[in-house]
């Protein structure tokens, strides 16, 4: 394995062992900008839903017009920002990687990948399917009048939910960025 350097391109054959290869030929350069497509996504699609364990809190002693703004701000970055790159951006760059890579010959024996696979199926649920609406339905009480009985515990469950989201999340990056078994 080489050392990585600022020539250093990806080969399939060197993604698939986990190392660096000088060699210029090939899908390297396209696997290279598949790379920079897909982290580039992870970190603008995803980061800032890292916020959110701020701002949720920081909506709950607002009082209640400061806590419908930051909660319409948390649903205006999941649907402009997130959706689109959970939707499009990542499971397309991920996908052309993992055939352009080689990883789709022996998929199974790939167990970080199909496991961040799995983790991301069960994230996008929890947060685009779950999460969000749940939200959604706490703005709308909140407008509707002073806080009721379903609004707190609406609020509970999005507290609860919240960090399991994270980290999934953080579960994926880390599956990603370190390949464990190769």
């Amino acid at each position: 394995m080489a050392v990585w350097s600022p020539s250093a391109r990806y080969t399939p054959a060197n993604i698939r062992a986990g190392g660096f290869t000088l060699d210029h030929g090939g899908d390297s350069l396209l696997i290279s900008i598949l790379l920079l497509i897909h982290v580039g996504g992870a970190i603008i699609g995803f980061g800032p839903s890292f916020t959110f364990a701020l701002l949720g809190p920081m909506a709950a002693k607002a009082g209640p017009n400061g806590g419908v703004t930051l909660m319409e701000a948390m649903v205006a970055i999941e649907k402009r920002l997130i959706l689109p790159v959970a939707m499009v951006t990542q499971p397309l760059s991920g996908l052309a990687l993992i055939f352009v890579a080689g990883y789709s010959t022996a998929f199974f024996s790939h167990t970080w990948l199909w496991v961040a696979l799995l983790l991301y199926a069960a994230g996008f649920y929890l947060a685009i399917l779950v999460q969000t609406p749940r939200i959604e339905k706490m703005i709308h009480l909140a407008k509707a009048g002073p806080p009721t009985p379903e609004f707190g515990a609406l609020g509970k469950k999005t507290a609860q939910l919240g960090p399991v989201i994270t980290v999934i999340l953080t579960a994926i990056i880390v599956l990603m960025v370190t390949k464990p078994g190769g």
